[in-house]
C-alpha cells in the first residue's frame, strides 16, 4: 500500500526553488506515485501565498506567477484533496502549523514532512503538545526531507566483502 504523506509549506517552497534538493525529491516521489500526497484547500492557499510573497520572489527570482501556477498545478494533479479538515490537534507553540497536523490526521497519513522545529519536536519533545500528539497519533511520523527519503527509499545493503 502506498503511504500517505503531507508536506508542509516550506517543503513546497524548497521544492519549487531547488530542483536538485531533497524537498524536490520528496515531491517527485508523489508525482511518480511512490507516496500518496494529501493536500487541503487551506494548505494549498498557504503555499500559494508564500510562493507569491514579494520578499520570497526577490530571494528566488525564478518564482514567477507562471512557475508558481505550474508547480502548484503539478502538485494538485498528483495529490488527493482532503476537505474539510477537522481541527483535532492543538499546537500551542505554533498554531499556524496545526493545519498540517490536522491534514495528516484527516488523511490517515503515515508521514508529515517538514523542516519546522515546532513540528519535528513533536517526535521527541516532552512538552504537553508533543506528548499528547504522540499518544493520540502514534501512526504519524514527522520527519525532515532527508530522513523521509531514507525511510521511503532506504539505501541498498552493502555488498558483502569477499
Amino acid at each position: 500500500m502506498t503511504p500517505r504523506v503531507v508536506y508542509d509549506t516550506m517543503i513546497h517552497l524548497q521544492a519549487a526553488t531547488r530542483p536538485q534538493g531533497p524537498a524536490f525529491a520528496c515531491v517527485s516521489l508523489a508525482r511518480g506515485g511512490a507516496v500518496g500526497l494529501c493536500v487541503s484547500d487551506e494548505a494549498l492557499d498557504e503555499a500559494r501565498d508564500v510562493l507569491s510573497r514579494p520578499k520570497i520572489r526577490r530571494k528566488y527570482p525564478q518564482l514567477t506567477d507562471a512557475t508558481v501556477r505550474t508547480y502548484l498545478d503539478s502538485v494538485e494533479r498528483c495529490a488527493t484533496r482532503i476537505d474539510p479538515v477537522p481541527a483535532v490537534v492543538t499546537l500551542t507553540r505554533d498554531p499556524n502549523d496545526e493545519k498540517h497536523l490536522n491534514l495528516a490526521v484527516a488523511a490517515g497519513a503515515a508521514y508529515l514532512v517538514s523542516r519546522d522545529n515546532d513540528l519535528l519536536d513533536l517526535m521527541t519533545g516532552t512538552d504537553p503538545d508533543a506528548v499528547a500528539f504522540r499518544a493520540a497519533h502514534p501512526g504519524i511520523l514527522v520527519l525532515d526531507p532527508v530522513a523521509f527519503l531514507r525511510t521511503i527509499s532506504p539505501a541498498p545493503p552493502a555488498a558483502p566483502t569477499p
